[in-house]
């Protein structure tokens, strides 16, 4: 039997605490868009990109927050078809909570989501086609924005120049409190 050096059995039990985070995360995620009314058809006045825009779909991805704050989920599938094609936020099979794609450059994509208090956190990950190709994301999170930048065998990516097919995706997940005006 192989032992582990100390340096890998550290890096291993980041990882295990690190999925153990994303699972609780997703747990939330799905108890949330479960326990909500369904939106209405997409581009039927739903606002921007899965934005709310009846007041039964303005309460989907509520749940109660600390001290009687409301948490809201963001969560939403990243693809772009073909380099310089455009990121663009996966509706249909998808379900967009909240966010909107801004903007994307060479060094980031950004997208939005209507003013918080508090920020819990944003997490990013490639999925089976880009992550068996090197490929990293990370988010830096605003009170009203998410930035995401790529990153391929330790170096920023492109995001204009990035696509690995028309079914590749980045998913993004997170949970902001006390959106104003609620």
């Amino acid at each position: 039997m192989q032992q582990r050096s100390r340096g890998a059995a550290v890096r291993h039990a980041q990882r295990r605490r690190h999925l153990a985070a994303v699972a609780a995360l997703v747990s939330a995620a799905v108890l949330a868009t479960a326990a909500v009314a369904p939106a209405g058809p997409p581009g039927g006045g739903a606002g921007a990109a899965g934005t709310a825009g009846t007041a039964a779909a303005g309460e989907r991805g509520l749940l109660p927050g600390l001290g009687g704050g409301r948490l809201r989920v963001l969560a939403g599938v990243l693809r772009q078809d073909r380099p310089g094609s455009g990121w663009y936020l996966v509706g249909g099979a998808h379900l967009v909570l909240g966010l909107e794609v801004v903007s994307a450059d060479r060094e980031q994509i950004v997208l939005r989501f209507p003013p918080a208090r508090r920020v819990v956190s944003v997490l990013c990950g490639p999925d089976e086609t880009y992550a068996p190709l090197g490929y990293t994301c990370g988010a830096s999170v605003a009170l009203d924005r998410v930035t995401v930048r790529l990153g391929r065998g330790g170096r920023l990516a492109d995001p204009t120049a990035t696509s690995a097919g028309p079914y590749a995706n980045f998913w993004l997940l997170g949970l902001v409190e006390g959106f104003s005006g609620r």
